[in-house]
């Protein structure tokens, strides 16, 4: 089972400590129904009782998944697409599993075709359980600890694919690289906590700009990267002044009675279709120098 590009990125709004909770209930949810799948064959074989919730018409609200699930915040069931089919194919599982309990307690014949469709309903739902997690175990391990932003493992590897399918749509991307300005300085004054809550600061001033395909990389100490696919030139230069000024105007608090501000230098590079992403990289970093020499808190493209 494969993941939704778009799906992945709309996790990028949820914590490392949300995605660790997710992750954790649904591999227990993988052991549990294991328990519970031994239970089932019990009470189909050897006539041990059934359960009474495992006959009731909404027998996935009983399980231990199924009361997590239905308190998962709408908003988040909307960050991937596997939520809603993870919820329907758990109740259908559920449903089947009924009907099975039902021909058994009732001391009637269970047809093979109700059995192999029962089957394959509890296959599909661990592999979405698997691919869930999976995909949040992935998100979360390339994630900077700090900030949250994604970090550089594969970041090579998603801009070539995001260059793949502008390609094929004939669609423009950019890239920007951002720096900010005399962050040195900041950690030799205030100290590295102090530098830490200014990158927390940032990233989060830039994630607040980004549309949901969109994609921010930490590239560095002070350094990162953003992704604008199906964006043209002068759509990068509008987002990157809106984003230098937004940046300008934060009051960071560091823990002393005095917020400090920063700012930023940028660079674009666009990537046509006979680029090559380093290259593109490169122009972009090029770029960001450029607005540093020209006198920093400014955006320069290539």
């Amino acid at each position: 089972m494969t993941s939704n590009s778009k799906g992945s990125k709309g996790l990028n709004t949820l914590s490392n400590k949300q995605l660790e909770r997710i992750i954790a209930e649904i591999d227990q949810a993988i052991e549990w129904h294991q328990s519970w799948y031994k239970q089932l064959l019990r009470s189909l074989i050897s006539n041990v009782p059934a359960n009474k919730h495992d006959l009731s018409d909404n027998a996935h609200t009983f399980c231990e998944f199924g009361q997590w699930f239905n308190k998962l915040p709408t908003d988040t069931k909307k960050l991937h697409p596997h939520f809603s089919e993870m919820g329907t194919a758990h109740q259908k599982m559920h449903q089947g599993a009924k009907v099975l309990l039902s021909l058994n307690e009732a001391k009637s014949a269970i047809p093979v075709s109700l059995l192999d469709q029962f089957h394959a309903d509890l296959d599909t739902l661990r592999d979405l359980f698997e691919a869930v997690s999976d995909e949040f175990s992935d998100v979360l391990h390339t994630r900077d600890p700090l900030t949250g932003a994604t970090d550089r493992t594969n970041l090579l590897s998603h801009l070539r694919k995001e260059h793949e399918r502008c390609k094929r749509h004939s669609l423009e991307c950019e890239i920007i690289m951002i720096d900010l300005d005399h962050f040195k300085r900041v950690n030799d004054e205030h100290g590295h906590a102090a530098g830490d809550k200014v990158l927390v600061a940032l990233v989060k001033c830039i994630q607040s700009h980004l549309r949901e395909y969109d994609q921010l990389y930490r590239y560095g100490g002070e350094e990162f990267l953003v992704c604008l696919p199906e964006t043209e030139l002068e759509g990068a230069k509008s987002f990157s002044e809106r984003l230098r000024a937004s940046v300008e105007e934060l009051n960071i608090n560091i823990g002393t009675n005095t917020p400090i501000n920063v700012t930023g230098s940028f660079g674009i590079a666009s990537v046509s279709v006979n680029d090559d992403i380093e290259q593109a990289i490169e122009r972009a970093d090029h770029a960001m120098y450029q607005a540093k020499k020209s006198g920093r808190n400014r955006v320069c493209v290539t």
